[in-house]
C-alpha cells in the first residue's frame, strides 16, 4: 500500500503500555549498505538497553526484535518496494505496522512510548501532493506527484485539425487547409482553437487538481498556452507557470525529477510566509502562537491546527525532565493526535522565527 500523509494521523497513536520499536532504513539500489546500518542500529539499541538499569526491559525488547526477525528481513528485501521503509511494533502487544515510501527516511532503531514519527514526517512534508500539467501542442498531460511517486493521468489532447478532447467525438475544423487558406490565417485559426481548447480543459484540470488534493500545480511549456490555462482555471491550488519545453518522452518519475527544483523552491517560500504568518497573528493577538510554553499548553488543548518547527531546534527541555528530541516528538505526536498538520522548517524559513525559540503555530481557535 503506498503510504499517505493521513498515515501519520494514525500512527501518532500506536503505543504500547511497555513502548514501540521504531525500524528506519533507507534502501539505495544496487546496495547493501542500507541492511548494514539497519542492522548496526538494531544492535545498538539491545547494547544500550542491555547496559542500562531496567533489565526486564532489556529482556523484553531483545525477545520482541528475535520474533520480528522475519519482518525485519523482509524489511531489508532489496527486492522490496520502496526506497524508504520503516516498521513499528508494540513491544508488550503483537500490532505490527510496515511502511513502504519512495523517500528516504534515514536509518534508526529506537524504543519510544509511541511510534516515532519524525523521519516520517521530515520526508513527506516536503513531497506533499502536486500536480504537474505539462501544456503543449497536442494538448494537456497531467501528473500527480505526491510522496516521491509520479503517476501520468489522462490526458486531455488536441489535434492541429481537430477540436475536442479526450472522451469526445472530435470536430473538424472548417476550412482548416493550407490549400485554401493562406498560411498566416492557418495559423491564427489554430491559435484561436488552441486557446479555446485550453481554456475548455481548464475545468476537468481543476477537477483533478481537488479531486487528489494538489497543493500546488505546475503549468510548464510556453508561457503563451500556460497563461491561457492558468487564467481560466478557478481557484484552487497555487498556480506556478514553468518556462520550458518537457520532452513528451520522459517518464512520470523523469517529469518530476525535472520539476523538483522547482517545487522545493516554491514550498520554501510557502513556508517561510507561514511562519511570517503565525508569528505577525501571535504578535497581534490573532489565531497565532510563538514561544514553547504557550505552544505546548495549546497542543494539550487541541487548539493547534499547524504546527512549525526548527529543523535545528535546541528546545529548552531540562525543565521538564526529557531530551530536545523527546520534546519535539512530544509536539509532533499531540499535533497529529489532535488532527493538526506539522512542517518542519528548513533553515531560510525557521529564520522567521528566530526570536520566537524556533516554534510557532497557526490556531484552530
Amino acid at each position: 500500500m503506498v503510504f499517505d500523509h493521513t498515515d501519520l494521523y494514525e500512527l501518532a497513536t500506536f503505543g504500547d503500555e511497555v513502548g514501540v520499536l521504531s525500524l528506519y532504513t533507507t534502501m539505495e539500489p544496487g546496495t547493501q549498505a542500507g541492511r548494514t546500518r539497519l542492522r548496526n542500529e538494531i544492535a545498538a539499541l539491545r547494547q544500550e538497553l542491555a547496559a542500562g538499569p531496567d533489565q526486564d526491559l532489556a529482556r523484553l525488547v531483545g525477545l520482541r526484535l528475535d520474533l520480528l526477525e522475519p519482518q525485519i528481513t523482509e524489511l531489508l528485501d532489496p527486492a522490496g518496494p520502496g526506497l524508504g521503509r520503516a516498521l513499528f511494533a508494540q513491544v508488550a502487544g503483537d500490532e505490527v505496522r510496515t511502511e513502504w515510501l519512495q523517500l528516504p527516511v534515514g536509518d534508526l532503531a529506537i524504543l519510544k512510548e509511541h511510534a516515532y514519527l519524525l523521519p516520517l514526517v521530515t520526508a513527506v512534508q516536503a513531497n506533499k501532493p502536486a500536480g504537474v500539467a505539462r501544456v503543449g501542442r497536442d494538448g494537456v498531460r497531467l501528473f500527480d506527484c505526491r510522496y516521491g511517486l509520479a503517476e501520468e493521468l489522462e490526458p486531455v489532447t488536441f489535434d492541429l485539425a481537430t477540436a475536442g478532447s479526450s472522451g469526445e467525438e472530435p470536430t473538424t475544423l472548417p476550412g482548416l487547409s493550407q490549400r485554401d487558406i493562406h498560411p498566416s490565417r492557418f495559423d491564427q485559426r489554430v491559435e484561436e482553437h488552441l486557446t479555446k481548447f485550453l481554456r475548455e480543459s481548464a475545468p476537468h484540470v481543476a477537477e483533478q487538481a481537488r479531486r487528489l488534493d494538489w497543493e500546488t500545480l505546475l503549468l510548464v511549456g510556453d508561457p503563451r498556452d500556460t497563461s491561457v490555462l492558468g487564467e481560466a482555471l478557478p481557484v484552487g491550488p497555487e498556480i506556478v507557470q514553468v518556462d520550458a519545453v518537457l520532452d513528451p518522452a520522459l517518464s512520470p518519475s523523469e517529469v518530476l525529477e525535472f520539476v523538483r527544483p522547482t517545487l522545493d523552491e516554491v514550498r520554501a517560500r510557502n513556508d517561510a510566509a507561514l511562519a511570517v504568518r503565525a508569528r505577525d497573528l501571535a504578535l497581534s493577538g490573532g489565531n497565532g502562537a510563538v514561544g514553547l510554553d504557550d505552544i505546548l499548553s495549546l497542543l494539550r488543548q487541541g487548539r493547534v491546527e499547524h504546527l512549525l518547527l526548527d529543523e535545528a531546534g535546541q528546545w529548552n527541555a531540562e525543565p521538564m525532565g526529557v531530551t530536545p528530541e523527546e520534546l519535539e516528538e512530544e509536539m509532533i505526536e499531540l499535533t497529529y493526535e489532535h488532527g493538526g498538520d506539522v512542517t518542519v522548517l528548513e533553515t531560510g524559513a525557521a529564520e522567521e522565527l528566530a526570536e520566537a525559540g524556533g516554534v510557532a503555530a497557526m490556531l484552530r481557535w
